[in-house]
């Protein structure tokens, strides 16, 4: 990799979607979800150690997780973990990260990354990474990876391509949509002109400075308005930036405005775990649709349903439908599938309880 390219891990969300399983205590990103043997950050920053030194890689997370960031991977420096004061969404965190990087070294290339995706293919995602990186070089501009649909999916952003030629690997971007309802999601589907938003960039970081200016000049001034980045007051200095920072997302502040924006097609195989449905998706299944993360659940005269719960558990489930049933801690969720867009409230109401 160009000696001046670093790496951005996103590791700032809260899963909500995810929970019990995925919780403020222990977001989605620290788990194991997949029951892979490794949580998802810890999977994502081996991937990308093989092209990257530890020194040129961070991770933006909440402040309250820099120590489960530590554990879960002591190998980066304790100065390349970037601690959010507030949830802020990924603007301000790339912002963060992308005039941090600039101070360091004014020439840099920028990877920003989800740290809680599932990719099937680790070496066909590190060489579309570095085909990204070297058209970037080349051409300049704000790259991000699209992965070709496989249904009609309404939990994902979508990136239309200008080009119809699907033998490009890398074409101008048309426009950006943000997850459609299912009428719409078909439409695209069918069209064979939108890929699925990875959520993966790449970029000159004088360029997407450029392009906060541009676009975000609040957000830019912030930033740039007696800047302690890099100094012993940049934690005070972040504190009073957040504080001001709207939550808005990089595709809405600056992707769906610029007129310099490309999509690479991604071919490794990826999900972005994002709610039971996707992990539905990507789990074994039995004769009856039902998937489980325990040899020890019991699934009797049960159909479609979601099963996670911890592995030392002996569970029964008898003929029941289309549930979700996880447990983690002291909680345990039963919830109908149809119901799934509700869980993310779930935790909430916990706390309003007590």
């Amino acid at each position: 990799m160009n000696p001046n390219s670093y790496c951005v891990i996103m590791a700032g969300g809260i899963g909500n979607r995810f929970w019990p399983v995925s919780n403020r205590h222990c977001p989605k990103q620290f788990s194991d979800i997949l029951h892979a043997g490794k949580s998802f950050i810890r999977q994502t920053y081996e991937r990308i150690a093989q092209i990257f030194p530890n020194h040129r890689i961070f991770i933006v997370t909440g402040k309250e997780y820099e120590e489960i960031t530590k554990k879960q991977i002591p190998e980066i420096p304790d100065e390349n973990i970037l601690k959010e004061p507030y949830v802020r969404n990924t603007a301000t965190c790339i912002a963060y990260a992308a005039y941090k990087i600039h101070l360091l070294n004014p020439d840099a290339y920028m990877i920003t990354l989800p740290s809680d995706h599932f990719i099937c293919n680790d070496a066909a995602y590190l060489q579309d990474i570095k085909d990204g990186m070297e058209f970037v070089e080349k051409q300049g501009g704000l790259l991000t990876i699209g992965i070709t649909p496989t249904r009609a999916e309404t939990e994902y952003g979508y990136i239309q391509v200008k080009s119809k030629d699907n033998t490009r690997k890398i074409s101008e971007v048309k426009t950006f949509t943000e997850k459609p309802n299912p009428e719409l999601a078909q439409m695209f589907y069918d069209s064979d002109e939108f890929l699925w938003n990875a959520g993966i960039f790449i970029w000159r970081v004088r360029d997407i400075i450029h392009e906060f200016k541009t676009y975000m000049y609040d957000l830019h001034a912030l930033f740039n308005t007696d800047c302690k980045l890099n100094t012993p007051g940049e934690a005070k200095f972040i504190q009073s930036v957040y504080g001001q920072c709207h939550n808005i997302s990089i595709d809405v502040g600056i992707m769906e405005k610029s007129q310099q924006v490309y999509v690479l097609k991604g071919n490794f195989g990826w999900s972005d775990v994002g709610t039971w449905h996707a992990f539905h998706a990507l789990c074994e299944k039995d004769d009856n649709n039902n998937t489980s993360n325990s040899e020890k659940v019991i699934l009797n005269d049960t159909r479609d349903c979601i099963v996670n719960v911890p592995p030392r558990k002996n569970v029964i489930i008898q003929g029941v439908n289309n549930l979700i049933i996880a447990e983690k801690d002291h909680y345990l969720m039963i919830c109908h599938r149809k119901d799934e867009e509700k869980i993310k409230q779930f935790e909430k109401l916990f706390r309003l309880k007590k």
